[in-house]
């Protein structure tokens, strides 16, 4: 990959350089969208003892991909089956994170592609996300009309008003 960037299956023991990617991406993005509580210290606990365990299971590990550059782990991805029953694709985002001085590097596609290559896929993203919403579009996504509170989903009265939206390709 151009730009010394290497996209890659994670190890075992990157768990914690995993949920800091994760926390400070969160961090970064949704700024303004998400309460704080998403990237204080409890949540980097939090994240890093979720990935040691998804990471301690093989098929998480398979369909999970981290990308690297000089040896610093600076953006993570994963698909998975599609949560929703009605929705015929061959998987779903569940999440891809990029550190903020790696965007427009083309790293974020590289990881995407790597999980997805060409197959059908959805996602959800925060409908007030205009930048990751023009990404997924670039790579054949569109929005289906669907879109949930999370809120409302997640039961979580800080999450109220926090608007998500479907997008899908392939179907």
């Amino acid at each position: 990959m151009s730009g010394g960037y290497t996209v890659r299956h994670p190890k075992l023991d990157e768990a914690p350089a995993i949920a800091e990617v994760h926390v400070k991406s969160w961090q970064q993005a949704y700024t303004g969208i998400l309460p704080e509580q998403f990237w204080n210290d409890q949540a980097l606990q939090r994240r890093t003892d979720s990935w040691r365990e998804m990471l301690a299971d093989q098929a998480h590990r398979a369909r999970t991909r981290v990308t690297e550059v000089a040896g610093e782990i600076v953006g993570i991805a994963q698909i998975g089956p599609p949560r929703e029953e009605d929705l015929e694709v061959d998987h779903e985002l569940y999440l891809l994170y990029l550190l903020e001085d790696h965007h427009g590097s083309g790293a974020a596609s590289e990881m995407l592609t790597e999980l997805l290559n060409d197959k059908s896929a959805a996602l959800w993203v925060f409908k007030d996300n205009p930048r990751a919403q023009a990404f997924y579009r670039k790579h054949g996504f569109e929005a289906d009309g669907l879109e949930k509170d999370l809120g409302e989903d997640e039961g979580a009265d800080a999450l109220r008003g926090i608007i998500e939206m479907r997008m899908v390709r392939g179907v």
